[in-house]
């Protein structure tokens, strides 16, 4: 029967510390008894460890029930529990903080495991002690005892959903903790003692009454993938994703109930989808269903971006609203900026900016090239009026304060910066609107790219960007939601959004979403060689949540002619500086 390989969890070196209570999580798949054979491999350490042991091997079998100084083959994806050192997880390279992993397969007809290696970091220093951390010297032996928890099918109760406040071995941090909580032996229990996966005593496993269904769809179109269950609940949901040529398949986190819509597909979709179903009688999977992505329409050199406006917070210090806006050919551009503040009150939207300052600077040598305070204030009133009626921009009522620069602009890179007079704050719309008079002049000198940064909060007080494309077809573009990677140099950005998450629209249908640019993983080549070509800066590659790393959000998605939101908040409520950038892909 066919496999999912899942990477479980990983323990990293963070102290933390939580209240008791019994809540205990569960993976999803467990053995079908508790008599596991581990192979213990690990071999005799360089120096004496500090509680006196002699090999590694009796630290592990002090955890663990086992088969010591094993000779077997170890490889992952040998039906032998291999338990080893090693520099790498069987080719793939630890994160800067993972001190080990556990690596598995699971029966998908049966939720039963396999397989399950656990693989310890030979690059890091380790000894064998009892009590509180001992600063950077890693104790293995507890976290021997986590990693043979996922062994078990016990997961991180401290990430589950919700978290839970418990004390525990199980926790996803290290701390002073060296021996099984309640909480933890409870869980196995739960899992061995009733002997139903999962379930508790007597309880009945979920039932599919409906799998979900394999489609042929078209780039563009929507795909739904649901599951129908009957039983006691509650349930929850997991769904896994294998891509198009590949034989691994992760998590899909984007989907946690019984179904989920892909409202804009995109070749990356391609591959198979399955759901894992839980329940308090233990655990079910569906049958497979494939996803099959056909070509759609042909895209259009001829499709532009005819304009963006992103509406955000402005506030003082780095917390200024900026769009970055880049033209491309030869010969100058006349563009459109407004920066409006008082004339969102048109429009019902509270703790409106009272006051907006606009200024467009020049990229290259941080020249200030056209600025504006009060938009009707100068001689270019009527022109902008204009200009405006025919791009299609509502109109401004004199007497306002909002701002608004009509200028020519050479091909390069410019910031249109927007500020609060006298250091006011609150909510402001800056928009960036292609002046050209015409559709044949605006294609051979075009907006190329258009970015925004500024404040995201909490709750409603994210960046909310809309586009406009404006063509004969559809166009392929790049999306990025950016956060983590500004902390790094060459920007160095203290407060930037930690966590990013990127959200497109067309009305009030969402089309697709993105947490981490890294998932799914077949994705992540074509984002980066697209990011090179468009000449976007690269992202932060490795993925490690405490050093918030490899966390932004990135998409490529074709879009026919219309008007799209591109929303970016932070997930689970993460607070800071955001950028979002939109790149067209030639």
């Amino acid at each position: 029967m066919s496999a999912i390989r899942r990477i479980l969890r990983r323990a990293t070196l963070v102290a933390l510390f939580a209240r008791s209570a019994l809540a205990y999580d569960l993976t999803g798949g467990s053995w079908n008894n508790g008599d596991i054979v581990m192979h213990l491999q690990l071999g005799v350490p360089a120096a004496p460890l500090s509680d006196g042991a002699s090999d590694w091997n009796t630290i592990a079998e002090s955890a663990l029930s086992d088969v010591r100084n094993s000779t077997a083959e170890v490889r992952n994806g040998n039906r032998i529990n291999n338990v080893v050192f090693r520099p790498d997880i069987f080719g793939s390279a630890f994160g800067g903080r993972t001190l080990a992993v556990t690596a598995g397969f699971t029966n998908r007809a049966t939720a039963r495991f396999t397989e399950q290696d656990v693989v310890f970091n030979s690059n890091l220093a380790w000894d064998s002690y009892r009590g509180p951390l001992r600063g950077s010297t890693r104790d293995f032996r507890r976290v021997a005892l986590h990693e043979f928890g996922h062994v078990l099918g016990l997961d991180h109760p401290d990430e589950a959903v919700p978290p839970q406040a418990i004390v525990a071995i199980m926790n996803s941090t290290v701390g002073s903790l060296d021996t099984l909580m309640s909480d933890d032996v409870t869980g196995v229990k739960t899992l061995y003692d009733a002997g139903t996966g999962g379930g508790a005593a007597g309880g009945a496993i979920p039932v599919i009454a409906a799998h979900p269904q394999s489609r042929n769809v078209q780039v563009g179109d929507s795909y739904t993938m649901s599951v129908t269950v009957t039983g006691t609940g509650p349930f929850t949901y997991a769904w896994g994703f294998r891509p198009d040529g590949s034989t691994t398949t992760g998590t899909f986190d984007l989907a946690t109930g019984p179904s989920y819509t892909i409202g804009s597909v995109q070749a990356v979709d391609g591959g198979v989808y399955t759901a894992v179903v839980r329940g308090p009688g233990g655990t079910v999977v569906s049958n497979s269903a494939r996803l099959t992505v056909t070509p759609g329409p042909a895209v259009s050199p001829d499709t532009t971006l005819a304009n963006i406006s992103t509406r955000g917070i402005v506030t003082t210090g780095n917390g200024a609203l900026i769009a970055g806006i880049v033209i491309g050919g030869t010969t100058p551009k006349p563009v459109l900026v407004r920066a409006i503040g008082p004339g969102l009150a048109d429009f019902g939207v509270g703790g409106a900016l009272l006051d907006p300052a606009l200024r467009i600077v020049d990229s290259r040598d941080n020249r200030t090239v056209a600025e504006n305070d009060d938009w009707d204030a100068g001689g270019s009133v009527a022109a902008i009026e204009a200009a405006a009626r025919r791009l299609g921009a509502f109109t401004l009522r004199r007497g306002t304060r909002d701002s608004a620069v009509l200028t020519t602009l050479p091909p390069g890179s410019y910031t249109a910066v927007v500020t609060g007079v006298g250091d006011l704050t609150g909510i402001s719309l800056v928009e960036a609107y292609d002046a050209d008079a015409d559709a044949v002049t605006a294609r051979s000198r075009r907006l190329v790219n258009i970015a925004t940064r500024g404040q995201v909060f909490g709750g409603e007080s994210v960046l909310i960007a809309g586009l406009v494309v404006t063509g004969p077809g559809p166009r392929t573009f790049l999306i990025r939601g950016i956060g983590p990677t500004l902390l790094k140099a060459p920007f160095n950005l203290s407060g930037a959004l930690l966590d990013p998450f990127l959200e497109i629209y067309r009305g009030e249908t969402l089309l697709r979403e993105n947490d981490d640019w890294d998932s799914p993983v077949n994705g992540q080549p074509a984002l980066r060689e697209t990011a090179r070509k468009v000449g976007a800066f690269p992202l932060v590659e490795t993925r490690d949540a405490a050093l918030r790393t490899g966390l932004d959000s990135a998409m490529l998605i074709t879009l026919p002619p219309g008007s799209y939101t591109a929303k970016l908040s932070g997930f689970e409520g993460a607070t800071g500086i955001g950028l979002i950038e939109i790149y067209e892909v030639p």
